[in-house]
């Protein structure tokens, strides 16, 4: 794995903000959350004919008056990643194995929104530039499992995950990702109290956790999993 690079894309960002106005996804209601933040695009969420005017002329007013502050932020974060990078792809590789993260250019971008999408297929993700230093390493992190957990699927598990469906797979991803990283693997990395769950996933943590203790590895902990999610109760 290349080093994760930072960068600030306003038209990208224009477009997720399109995209999240009314998407809504495990118990959260994203565009709510954008609103909150920026309720000055209520009219664009009201208004789908001029959704894509409204948004992009607030976004171009927002990133004028702050563009310098947010590359300032972004300079923080990536430093601070930078000092946690090495070890977290050690650690995670361990977990996984042996099995590495795949070559390619990863990038973060920063975002005026609290979305945090990630693209599995360009590794890319975006992270709302506003969060804390501590909040931003846990995304990152989070994002970056996501990568190397749907490529070792991918390559080493297909029969294990050819019952699941799509929302089944994209639960086990996300319920894996918090009971990983909460784990005493990350405590030097991953400040515990930005780890939070999506609501409709309540229910399947603590399952999770337990059968985390008697996994050895990621394949392990992932059939385990499927197991959990497959179960009718």
């Amino acid at each position: 794995m290349k080093k994760l690079r930072f960068y600030l894309n306003k038209e990208f960002d224009k477009f997720m903000a399109e995209q999240f106005l009314d998407e809504k996804g495990g118990g959260i209601d994203f565009g709510k959350n954008i609103l909150k933040i920026h309720p000055q695009l209520k009219s664009a969420k009201l208004n789908l004919d001029q959704r894509k005017k409204i948004i992009s002329d607030y976004f171009n007013i927002y990133y004028q008056k702050r563009e310098v502050k947010i590359k300032q932020k972004i300079k923080r974060i990536k430093n601070e990643w930078i000092k946690q990078e090495n070890k977290f792809i050690v650690i995670t590789e361990n977990f996984f194995n042996g099995f590495q993260f795949s070559h390619g250019k990863y990038i973060a971008y920063a975002s005026i929104i609290n979305c945090n999408p990630r693209f599995l297929e360009s590794k890319t993700f975006q992270f709302f530039y506003k969060k804390s230093l501590a909040d931003a390493i846990h995304t990152i992190a989070h994002e970056l499992l996501h990568f190397i957990f749907f490529d070792f699927i991918e390559k080493k598990m297909k029969k294990d995950i050819k019952h699941l469906s799509e929302n089944q797979l994209w639960d086990l991803s996300e319920i894996f990702n918090v009971v990983v990283l909460k784990s005493s693997r990350y405590r030097h990395i991953i400040n515990q109290k930005f780890i939070i769950f999506y609501p409709n996933h309540k229910r399947y943590i603590r399952r999770f956790e337990k059968v985390y203790k008697n996994s050895r590895n990621a394949e392990e902990f992932i059939k385990y999993g499927i197991a959990i999610i497959n179960a009718k109760k």
